[in-house]
């Protein structure tokens, strides 16, 4: 059954790579996934601020990798 709740594990290289972001990348990386997004939307994104949601989203990571947990993600 499809109850439209979606749930995704991120893999441990992906969770590392994304802990041992500089600021550098994380600010690059912001940017190439703004410009993609304003393009496949057609600017009709939402106004959050990428570059602080992706700050969180490397946090989480870094977490994750310091306590040999995990990173997962879901929606409805």
């Amino acid at each position: 059954m499809n109850d439209g709740v979606e749930v995704f594990a991120l893999p441990p290289r992906l969770i590392r790579a994304l802990a041992d972001a500089t600021s550098t990348e994380l600010e690059e990386r912001a940017d190439r996934c703004t410009a993609r997004l304003r393009s496949a939307d057609r600017d009709e994104m939402t106004d959050d601020d990428l570059l602080a949601v992706l700050q969180g989203v490397f946090r989480l990571a870094a977490s994750a990798v310091g306590t040999g947990g995990g990173l997962y993600s879901w929606s409805f």
